[in-house]
């Protein structure tokens, strides 16, 4: 009996420090949320700056040490701990950290400050993520994109970035625009590309196919990658431009910073949004000024709106040509190209810019789960008829 008691009461004493522990674990959360916030407050460029480089850490430390005086005398906390964690929370991912770091997830998304899920491999499944309430999670969502150079506040309250050190795309929502609380999404890139012989073993290729990826690398030929958003598109085009010969010369277009080329004689560029100062630089002119610099290949990392005209007069420059659109099918992304492209042609007809997409694309590759469905050879385009002619390379 006296043994019965004896584990009971060190149960009750057990139960009693976890929820003391917990207690203090939220408390200094809390404390952590609050002075990010504050620093966020009255000096957003300092936390741009110190992320960036450009400021040692020593004046974010102090701006740091100025806010927890109070909350350390009051609570109690040691300074070096408390410098640590809102340092940690400010350039770190938290909770999500571990999923960061994860090569084999491409996604990470919240919907609320208690509702996370990953993709892995083209599954989606839940993870065990929950800050302590709405208003953390807004803290921790605006920090990420302030230190990324992006602007978030009531009037902006959607922003897009880009991590280059840990290659990720972000963006985040936030209200007014978001009725429900804040949001997140986080598109994540291996920090060393696949191969096409990985990308076999993983399933997204099957042995036939891989063979015909780099038959197509390795002619003149223009090739788009569909399919819809995570389907694997950049995966695959990443692991394609890698296996074109090594002597041709790439440049590569993006709105953000996604593929990242390991092949040499790769020239890279983005452009420069409104928000980063001085004259804005948009798709639809890198793609214009692509054609004067001496390559082989050019490719556009995703083809969202009118650079898909520039895209289309490109293929007829006698550059070989590579581009990501999305679309419901291999046959669809002909009229995705066509409905792009149409806002910035000068008077063109329909029928003139249908033949350029038949005589200009060669190949179209469309993906589906993180796999390969089918690939496609564009013939041309029968004016007559008003169809496109194609046919069938390889269908899973």
């Amino acid at each position: 009996m006296p043994i019965v008691k004896s584990y009971y009461k060190l149960n009750e004493m057990y139960g009693r420090y976890n929820e003391e522990k917990d207690s203090q674990d939220i408390e200094m959360s809390t404390i952590v949320s609050s002075i990010a916030t504050d620093i966020l407050i009255r000096d957003p460029q300092l936390v741009v700056d110190t992320a960036s480089g450009t400021k040692g850490k020593g004046a974010l430390e102090d701006a740091i040490i100025h806010s927890t005086e109070t909350k350390m005398h009051t609570f109690g906390f040691y300074q070096d701990e408390l410098l640590k964690r809102v340092r940690d929370f400010m350039f770190g991912y938290g909770p999500l950290q571990d999923y960061i770091d994860d090569e084999d997830i491409t996604d990470i998304d919240g919907t609320g400050y208690n509702e996370f899920s990953i993709k892995r491999k083209g599954a989606r499944s839940q993870i065990p993520v929950k800050f302590k309430d709405s208003k953390m999670f807004e803290t921790f969502c605006r920090l990420i994109i302030i230190r990324n150079g992006g602007i978030i506040n009531e009037n902006d309250s959607h922003s897009r970035v880009v991590d280059e050190i840990n290659r990720l795309r972000i963006n985040v929502s936030i209200p007014p625009r978001n009725i429900n609380g804040p949001s997140i999404s986080i598109r994540k890139h291996r920090k060393r590309c696949y191969s096409l012989n990985e990308l076999t073993e993983l399933g997204m290729l099957t042995d036939k196919c891989a063979e015909i990826m780099r038959s197509i690398a390795s002619i003149d030929a223009s090739v788009v990658f569909c399919g819809k958003g995570a389907s694997g598109k950049t995966t695959l085009l990443r692991a394609f431009i890698d296996s074109l010969p090594e002597m041709e010369r790439v440049l590569i277009l993006e709105s953000d910073s996604e593929i990242f080329p390991e092949k040499k004689y790769c020239i890279a560029q983005r452009i420069k949004k409104a928000n980063e100062g001085g004259r804005q630089i948009t798709l639809k002119e890198l793609v214009a000024d692509g054609l004067t610099m001496s390559l082989d290949t050019y490719c556009v990392g995703e083809i969202v709106g009118n650079e898909a005209w520039e895209f289309l007069k490109a293929t007829f420059s006698g550059h070989k040509c590579l581009a990501t659109t999305h679309s419901e099918s291999a046959e669809d992304a002909m009229d995705r190209l066509l409905t792009l492209a149409r806002p910035a042609t000068s008077g063109e007809s329909e029928k003139v810019v249908k033949s350029m997409i038949g005589k200009g694309i060669d190949k179209i590759v469309y993906l589906k789960d993180f796999k390969v469905v089918k690939v496609i050879d564009l013939i041309g385009y029968n004016g007559v008829n008003d169809e496109y002619i194609t046919k069938t390379i390889w269908k899973r």
